[in-house]
């Protein structure tokens, strides 16, 4: 639906002008985009996106088509008949280079980032262009409407405002933006946000007389807060800070969404989205929940589980991509796979002299060893492609919460090692070292070392009820420190109609706007009593489960007070309390769950975490449907289409270890006989209950599963 576009004329009242901005931020983020069958996306695509010029401008068209491929990036502003003329499809590229600071213009970037380094003055923080400047839009809007008329009538696959669009400069810190219309908008916004003045001021610590004085703090401010705090031993406080990158945050999103409606008005039949989005993070406009709902396709970096995040987030049918770096072909291959599990529409394959497809400037633009190669593993995606975009996901039930105030929280709790030099926690770093990250991929690893596929959950979901409503069976609360008081009571109503709640630690003891609670919001429901503070690691000590066998886990805080009440330890491990209410229950894991990732790969560790897991999961009814021994980890997905089920299996793999060297021999056990087909192999197996195969390193098994007559059943 197109954003209103407001004017700001001296005579609407400041009250008017903050009831138009509530209406437009309504419509803004208003529920998910509408789930539509955007032509061209029915077939699975591969896209090149190359570097430099061929050899045969004439004939480089024709020669990407017989090399497999089936679309190519075209640059707003030129002319692209010529896919239409090749029979090859195209999307538009780098609409508006304002949304972020790359090439021509990370000058401007940089002149900020070292004047604000030097200074820390607030006027060095005006982003530019602005946002919530209405000229702007004023400026911008002939110019999307005028390159989106050029392209409609060649039906693009999709427009790309921008690829790695940010803030500043991707998910690296900087504190934009504190011009002028910034402020205005933000306090009209922060007025959503509190009932009165007062009630801010009681939040922030601060005393503004009027909303035209209230002003929030830098980095640099709120870490001298911080600092102040901490040495007399006073709970932390990061509103004043935490509100600003939550207006920015809604600030990008809305841009987002504006300039797609600018896009939509020309042409609402291609899907306009970004390309190169980053992983979640505090900085540079990237909470995913807010973008997902204002665009309609994406092409995310997988870093921190983002792509899972996306892809939760978005209608099923919004094209997800992946790009594809490198000449690793058996990685590539296990990539390309396992996001068509997930749900990915197509892929990107880059392009460049480090590694080609296509020899471009050579006589002749002969394929590369990688170009046959990446055209047999794509060849054979596309054929099943079509079959598996008909199937039915099958839903596991179980979520796991997203949640931006936290990620806030812990960006400030993990920089406080670096003193005054947290400017530098750049992109790449942060992807790293983010210890809310390592904790949050240990959740997803574990689900899907058991045999699940986990959804997320946003914050705002939440807060609306979607657990009990989207029939959720399990939400999982990784290091999820900060949490409204709506988030914790429709956790609490879940659980009392049957849900099941599992925490590691440090969960709600800070509200949404990052001010640390007297006492965990959730802390009644789990039967603990939290210590009101931040620790990077767990305590390092070990306790031994006898129930494990004997095995390890590792405890998160030593002494913590358990509340009396109906708690049992699970799995015999005192870390780990359970606690009934109402029909569900809430489980805390005292554990410190970072490195499950390398526990799983190379001790004892991780079999006895993946156990408690498993034994809570039961506890909501929640058991794997099908068996496979034989491999370390599989994951499983399964799939409905009718009465014919499918189940596909694949290596779970963490992106930077070695694949297998050799196919792995698995028997899979179903509930009741079928009459199971291996599709990619051609292989009917006719009606069984157990199937012994062998799963290659880098390629699934996709298995149909028919049922079969009483007569048929194996004896």
């Amino acid at each position: 639906m197109p954003t209103p576009r407001i004017r700001y004329l001296p005579t609407v009242s400041r009250r008017t002008c903050a009831a138009l901005l509530a209406v437009c931020a309504l419509f803004a983020q208003s529920g998910s985009p509408a789930a539509k069958p955007w032509p061209g996306w029915q077939q699975y695509q591969v896209i090149l996106w190359s570097m430099g010029s061929p050899a045969s401008p004439t004939d480089w068209l024709d020669r990407i088509r017989e090399a497999g491929f089936t679309a190519e990036e075209c640059p707003a502003g030129t002319d692209c008949r010529r896919f239409v003329d090749a029979h090859l499809g195209f999307y538009v590229e780098n609409m508006l280079s304002d949304l972020a600071f790359l090439h021509s213009r990370e000058p401007i970037y940089k002149a900020d980032w070292n004047a604000y380094a030097t200074s820390r003055d607030r006027r060095d923080l005006v982003r530019k262009p602005c946002f919530d400047d209405p000229a702007f839009w004023d400026q911008i809007s002939h110019r999307m409407a005028s390159l989106t008329r050029e392209q409609a009538g060649h039906h693009p696959l999709a427009y790309d405002l921008r690829d790695e669009p940010s803030l500043g400069s991707l998910a690296s810190p900087m504190d934009y933006c504190f011009c002028p219309y910034t402020l205005r908008a933000l306090r009209q916004w922060l007025q959503r946000q509190y009932p009165t003045l007062a009630a801010l001021n009681r939040e922030w610590e601060t005393s503004f007389s009027t909303w035209d004085d209230v002003m929030p703090l830098t980095t640099f401010e709120i870490k001298e807060r911080e600092r102040r705090a901490l040495s007399g031993r006073r709970p932390e406080n990061y509103a004043p800070w935490a509100d600003h990158r939550a207006f920015m945050d809604f600030s990008f999103s809305n841009a987002l969404d504006r300039l797609r409606s600018l896009v939509h008005q020309q042409d609402p039949k291609a899907p306009v989205g970004i390309e190169g989005a980053q992983m979640a993070s505090a900085w540079g406009g990237y909470d995913l929940w807010r973008i997902s709902q204002s665009v309609d396709w994406i092409e995310p970096y997988d870093l921190a589980n983002s792509r899972r995040i996306f892809r939760s987030f978005l209608p099923p049918r919004a094209p997800v991509l992946s790009t594809f770096f490198g000449k690793d072909i058996p990685q590539l291959q296990m990539q390309a796979w396992r996001l068509l599990l997930e749900g990915d529409r197509g892929a990107v394959v880059w392009d460049d002299d480090e590694s080609r497809a296509i020899q471009k400037s050579a006589p002749g633009m002969p394929l590369t060893e990688r170009g046959r190669a990446l055209r047999t593993v794509f060849d054979e995606v596309r054929r099943i492609a079509p079959q598996w975009f008909r199937l039915q996901p099958e839903n596991d039930h179980i979520a796991i919460h997203y949640s931006q105030a936290s990620i806030r929280a812990h960006w400030m709790f993990d920089s406080r090692e670096d003193g005054n030099t947290w400017l530098k926690r750049y992109s790449s770093y942060e992807e790293k070292n983010s210890r809310l990250a390592q904790v949050r991929n240990s959740f997803v690893t574990v689900v899907q070392d058991l045999g699940f596929q986990p959804d997320f959950v946003s914050y705002a979901q939440i807060e609306n009820g979607d657990l009990i409503r989207k029939g959720y069976k399990v939400l999982l609360l990784p290091q999820s420190v900060a949490m409204s008081a709506a988030e914790c009571r429709n956790i609490e109503a879940f659980v009392r109609a049957g849900g099941l709640v599992i925490a590691d630690n440090m969960v709600a003891t800070m509200d949404e706007h990052c001010r640390r609670l007297p006492k965990g919001g959730l802390d009644d429901l789990f039967g603990v009593h939290q210590k009101p503070d931040w620790k990077p690691r767990g305590d390092g000590a070990s306790v031994a489960s006898k129930l494990l066998g004997g095995r390890a886990l590792l405890l998160f805080e030593r002494g913590l007070p358990v509340l009396a009440g109906n708690q049992t330890p699970l799995a015999n491990a005192p870390m780990v309390q359970e606690r009934r209410t109402g029909q569900g229950a809430a489980i805390f894991l005292n554990l410190d769950m970072h490195d499950y990732g390398k526990l799983r790969a190379t001790g004892p560790g991780g079999a006895a975490c993946l156990e408690v897991f498993g034994q809570a999961l039961q506890r909501a009814g929640i058991a794997p449907p099908l068996k496979v021994a034989g491999a370390q980890s599989v994951g499983v997905f399964r799939y409905t289409e009718g009465a014919v089920e499918y189940v596909a299996l694949i290596r779970n793999q963490e992106p930077a270890s070695p694949l297998m060297p050799r196919p792995q021999r698995i028997e899979v056990t179903f509930p009741k006989a079928v009459k199971a087909t291996d599709l990619l192999r051609n292989v009917d197996f006719g009606p069984q209950r157990t199937l012994a195969l062998d799963l290659e390193p880098s390629r699934p098994i996709l298995l149909r599963l028919q049922p079969v007559l009483e007569s048929q059943k194996p004896r």
